[in-house]
């Protein structure tokens, strides 16, 4: 798999849970579906459209469909296509305006570069919580907050981004754990090698890092959690090869 940079578990056919991962710019929606847990992966590419760029660098599942995000702020959505893979529902779009994203969507690695796509199994976990998810920014160094405008997740100015206390383009990913998992609720972000590779869970009151105490990879690009509660790591170096981690995790 080249250049993994966004994961998440998905249902494509009828009982069959699957690890869907994403590459990243200049591999044209190019993904592998890893059957879990025990593994016999297959090929698949995103149909995407030309209206924003292939460098998706964050993905998540609700609700039966997968939402993607561009490092230009582009969202698309896909769901099951009743043959195993997937077909593309919502052509992309813009998650904010500018300067929140970037003036042309077909462009990479400007404005607020996201890095991360979270997005809550069923939503607001409580009353009192006003986003599904979040899109991560490498840029700021934030979780940007994020609703539904009828079916498409937008970010909500109205609320105060979440700052996270880690060093400048460390932010690399973030992520709820499935639908269903003793981590569904649990809100996840990862760092690449300026930040440490670490993963922290995060508090959704004020952007409180905890530590959690697993190796990363020399440079993490994805996190994902499964519906066991299985942690996932992936490394993009660049190569055609991408380095994984899969941590049996407890205690969530």
């Amino acid at each position: 798999m080249p250049e993994a940079s966004a994961a998440a578990e998905v249902v494509l056919s009828p009982g069959v849970r699957e690890l869907l991962v994403l590459s990243d710019s200049g591999n044209h929606g190019a993904a592998m579906a890893w059957r879990i847990p025990s593994g016999g992966q297959r090929s698949l590419t995103l149909p995407l459209d030309e209206a924003a760029s292939d460098d998706i660098e964050g993905a998540a599942w609700r609700g039966g469909h997968l939402y993607t995000l561009t490092s230009s702020g582009a969202v698309r959505r896909f769901s099951p296509d009743g043959r195993g893979g997937l077909a593309r529902d919502q052509d992309a779009y813009p998650i904010a305006a500018p300067p929140r994203v970037c003036d042309d969507l077909r462009a990479g690695n400007c404005g607020f570069d996201y890095e991360g796509l979270c997005l809550r199994s069923e939503g607001p976990a409580h009353a009192a919580e006003r986003c599904v998810g979040y899109a991560a920014s490498r840029a700021h160094g934030t979780l940007q907050c994020l609703v539904f405008d009828h079916d498409r997740i937008v970010i909500d100015t109205a609320v105060r981004p979440l700052k996270l206390d880690v060093p400048r383009k460390a932010l690399s990913d973030c992520a709820f754990g499935a639908a269903g998992g003793p981590a569904a609720d649990r809100l996840l972000v990862t760092t690449n090698v300026f930040g440490g590779s670490t993963t922290y869970e995060v508090g959704e009151s004020d952007g409180a890092l905890t530590p959690i105490g697993v190796m990363g990879t020399l440079s993490n690009e994805v996190v994902a959690v499964d519906k066991d509660g299985a942690l996932y790591l992936f490394m993009d170096d660049n190569g055609p090869r991408s380095f994984a981690r899969r941590l049996t995790c407890s205690g969530w």
